[in-house]
């Protein structure tokens, strides 16, 4: 009897404690899974793949900008002056075709949404690349179990328990993650010499270097991916036909374009694909920038593909003013413009200034 008696005992002290542990946990919730916060107000979780669950669930927008590391920059209070309703920029560096879509599926089958403006980076037609942190039964059926291994982590109990290592940033929907306020990226704009400068301690501006001195020139992939990719992952998003669509096709540096030069026009087959697939909704836009005089301006770039922070802004005012749209009846002739542009571009004059070691 005593024996029994011990061991009911245990038990008991361990369902109260994890019974406690548990409270504890939904009480605190940092990163906004159960509820909006009760002690960590002005704050949100640095983790953009995690927090965006609690931004859309309690989040007051109507509009979202969610790109990658492309639209980051983009300010949503900007969007809100210039295109009306109330934005929250929600992106995520590094974001695949993958996480963006089970991001906004969530938000468009939780809440009304107006306005949906995201970037369509080149990536999008390879295999899906999902990052470390994200959990995608946060965004589905089974928000139950992501929550549960969002709070099983050690991080995330060390957060609750200790209140250690909780990386919180201040509380924002205009542009949270914004990496234009930083020194280190923002050092690089103003013109070739500064990467030039900055070369030896930056490995992006190394790896910009080993690309563009490279011979290699034929960047054929597999095309094939990015129908599963469109079909799967983009085009189920705009069977919403209340909410209209602003797909920013990124304008990546022409430096980018010309060590891709004999890839052409293959490289275009995505876009291509994808005006047609969407020529038949009214409520999508697909909008180019390879017109744009600064995408042969090195000075607004601070690596081969990350342009600068005014880019964001005069995308917003092609959205405001219907300016920039690449569709069926001109695309044929604005990627020809471009292929001329890449072609007639001299790359030496910049890989004759790139240092030697």
């Amino acid at each position: 009897m005593l024996y029994k008696s011990a061991v009911r005992s245990y038990l008991i002290t361990l369902f109260v404690l994890l019974m406690l542990s548990l409270t504890v946990i939904y009480v605190s919730d940092p990163y906004m899974l159960f509820h909006k916060h009760w002690f960590h107000h002005g704050q949100m979780y640095q983790n953009a793949r995690i927090q965006n669950y609690g931004l859309i669930k309690y989040g007051k927008f109507d509009g979202i900008i969610l790109g990658s590391s492309m639209l980051e920059n983009t300010s949503a209070n900007e969007a809100n002056a210039k295109l009306g309703g109330n934005f929250a920029n929600i992106s995520v560096s590094g974001m695949s075709p993958y996480e963006r879509y089970k991001i906004l599926d969530f938000a468009l089958n939780t809440r009304k949404i107006k306005h949906i403006i995201f970037s369509l980076d080149y990536k999008f037609n390879k295999e899906q690349i999902i990052g470390e942190t994200f959990i995608p039964e946060l965004y589905s059926m089974f928000l139950l179990r992501g929550k549960i291994k969002v709070y099983s982590t050690d991080k995330a109990l060390k957060c609750i328990f200790k209140n250690k290592n909780c990386d919180f940033i201040d509380f924002s929907l205009d542009r949270p993650h914004a990496w234009f306020k930083t020194n280190f990226h923002n050092r690089r704009f103003g013109g070739f010499e500064n990467w030039i400068r900055y070369y030896k301690v930056d490995n992006q501006i190394k790896d910009a270097f080993k690309e563009l001195k490279s011979t290699r020139t034929d960047y054929s992939g597999d095309y094939s991916k990015l129908k599963e990719v469109i079909d799967n992952e983009t085009m189920p998003l705009f069977k919403h036909n209340e909410t209209e669509f602003s797909i920013i096709i990124p304008p990546y540096s022409i430096l980018w374009w010309k060590k891709r030069e004999a890839s052409l026009p293959g490289m275009f087959e995505p876009y291509i694909y994808l005006i047609k697939q969407t020529a038949q909704y009214k409520n999508v836009k697909i909008y180019w920038f390879y017109d744009e005089d600064y995408v042969a301006d090195i000075t607004k770039y601070k690596d081969l593909t990350h342009y600068h922070y005014t880019i964001n802004s005069s995308m917003l005012d092609a959205i405001k003013n219907g300016t920039n749209i690449i569709n069926e009846t001109n695309y044929e002739q604005k990627l020809k413009d471009f292929t001329d542009r890449i072609n007639n571009f001299d790359i030496d004059v910049y890989i004759r200034q790139i240092p030697e070691n």
